[in-house]
């Protein structure tokens, strides 16, 4: 992306941003388009901050005055983010000191330790992206359901209860991962919470600016870290379970790791579909390539389609 072209990209993202605030204001959903204006101002951000530290002073003044620009957008984008937050339906408990008070606390201590943290946590998260397309994909393509025989057992009794805690185990220590990147990399949080209405789960939601701005490898960081974290807590809760001889340590690890799972599919607004696009974009530089890339999981969804259909008609 070019300088000289910011502009006009600055202004379409400001007539993006003028639809959807109309969009808004007649009660229709948004949360897709307000992802992907998400993404397109991310990557503006991320190119001023580069020009900038470049100091190129035949420049300068075009790059203010694209950076204000830049930042007003950002202004409204955040309230039209916030308005659509407003609009939430169903029950959304959140904390928007004490829990992001805590993260801080935490990370303002051993800070190296948590830079660890986050690059295994993150590399755990994107071996689970790959689980996720090639498990599935190999056992549909066997003509098995690995995922549903056998699993009448596991949900009855004791065992659906501990399953069940397992996956709000997961969510916890999820949204902590994704808490902890933020908090360690001087990224404001706006509120940390969970809800329960035409989607359930948990949030930690970022203060857009100081979020745009961070580095495009902590954007990558804080996707992965979540599903990562659940990837590395069932490693540690099978290996107990496993040499202790404790059920329930495992199916805790199970319940855990399901929540993890269905966030790891590299589709968008799901963990795995930032993380794969993260990848895309910091890795391949044609835009052509990238663009090939970023339709490889609708085909591959197809695929799951087809062969799901093949396997419940035999």
């Amino acid at each position: 992306m070019q300088l000289a072209s910011i502009n006009k990209y600055l202004i379409k993202l400001e007539k993006n941003l003028l639809r959807m605030e109309k969009i808004q204001e007649k009660g229709c959903p948004i949360d897709s388009s307000l992802g992907e204006l998400y993404l397109d101002l991310r990557d503006v951000g991320a190119y001023l901050n580069k020009t900038q530290a470049e100091e190129n002073m035949e420049i300068k003044q075009e790059l203010v005055d694209a950076t204000e620009k830049y930042k007003k957008l950002l202004k409204k984008f955040e309230a039209i983010s916030d308005a659509d937050s407003m609009q939430e339906k169903g029950m959304v408990m959140a904390s928007n000191s004490t829990l992001p008070d805590f993260f801080y606390g935490i990370t303002n201590r051993y800070k190296l330790g948590w830079k660890y943290f986050e690059r295994i946590a993150a590399s755990f998260g994107i071996g689970m992206i790959g689980f996720s397309i090639i498990s599935p994909t190999y056992y549909l393509l066997m003509g098995q359901l690995p995922f549903v025989t056998g699993f009448d057992g596991l949900v009855s009794g004791t065992n659906a209860i501990v399953l069940v805690l397992g996956v709000i185990l997961g969510l916890c220590v999820h949204e902590s991962a994704h808490a902890i990147v933020l908090a360690n990399n001087g990224i404001m949080i706006k509120r940390i919470g969970a809800m329960a209405g035409s989607m359930i789960g948990g949030f930690v939601e970022a203060e857009e600016t100081s979020f745009f701005q961070a580095d495009p490898k902590v954007h990558l960081r804080f996707n992965a870290a979540g599903i990562g974290t659940n990837a590395l807590l069932a490693l540690i809760l099978i290996s107990l379970g496993v040499v202790t001889s404790t059920s329930w340590l495992v199916l805790l690890a199970v319940g855990n790791l399901f929540f993890g799972f269905i966030n790891s599919f590299p589709i968008t607004p799901i963990d795995g579909g930032w993380v794969y696009e993260d990848l895309v974009k910091l890795h391949l530089a044609s835009n052509m390539v990238k663009r090939i890339f970023l339709s490889l999981p609708l085909l591959i969804f197809i695929l799951w389609i087809i062969l799901f259909i093949r396997l419940a008609l035999l």
